[in-house]
């Protein structure tokens, strides 16, 4: 018998198996976001993807591989775009310590460009919120990036030397704490701050007032910078 090399049935055949990965990989991503590690179950990201419990493990060899994987790319992700931004705004300013607003830039703006739900909200944010509430949830997504929260907490200590490395420690979780606690409050889930402004008996209209875009970026970096390296 002879065997036909048909190179483009491979490749289509990768191509398949490729999307059908990056399928169940990014609602995964999703179900993690909302529900936590510990919360999502197999049954979820198969209803939520369309696969089958055999295609899990079969692309990731067990529900927590998935899941840990998950959770290290909606962090890496933006952490890798934070790092790219800082390396670029170092570079220009050769050698020259940061002005608080780029750092704060740098921070903060990649949470509305990278990990981004299909609803409009950051994925990051609501991942970093289910590691808070579940220690579990973690991962060592956070030791995975101490990297680059170092990075930015040098950058801190050029642009205010007066501070302790220890000082600047707090200045940067001062930074990126309030900046996700805001990002939280205007997530399309929570709607906390359209919760807030409602008068008694009034109830939330069907469509969200805010959205995270560049306008709500620049309000919160606006606020933060206010008591940013403010003794």
């Amino acid at each position: 018998m002879e065997f036909i090399n048909d190179p483009e049935g491979e490749e289509d055949g990768a191509q398949r198996r490729n999307l059908t990965r990056q399928t169940i990989l990014s609602a995964a991503k999703e179900l993690v976001a909302r529900k936590g590690p510990n919360g999502t179950t197999v049954r979820d990201i198969t209803a939520a993807s369309g696969a089958n419990g055999a295609a899990v493990n079969y692309y990731f060899q067990s529900k927590d591989a998935l899941v840990r994987l998950a959770t290290q790319e909606i962090t890496g992700d933006v952490n890798r775009e934070r790092l790219a931004q800082l390396d670029k705004l170092e570079k220009t300013a050769n050698g020259e310590p940061l002005q608080p607003r780029q750092i704060l830039e740098a921070l903060i703006e990649p949470i509305l460009t990278v990990s981004r739900s299909q609803d409009g909200g950051s994925l990051y944010v609501r991942n970093i919120f289910q590691m808070r509430v579940d220690a579990r949830a973690g991962y060592d997504a956070f030791g995975l990036n101490e990297h680059v929260a170092r990075r930015f907490i040098d950058a801190i200590c050029r642009t205010f030397p007066r501070y302790s490395r220890d000082e600047a420690i707090w200045q940067y979780e001062l930074a990126r704490g309030s900046a996700i606690h805001m990002l939280a409050n205007l997530d399309p889930v929570s709607r906390r701050f359209e919760l807030l402004s409602l008068e008694n008996n009034q109830k939330l209209p069907p469509l969200p007032a805010y959205a995270l875009d560049e306008s709500q970026v620049k309000r919160i970096i606006d606020i933060i910078l206010k008591g940013f390296g403010q003794d």
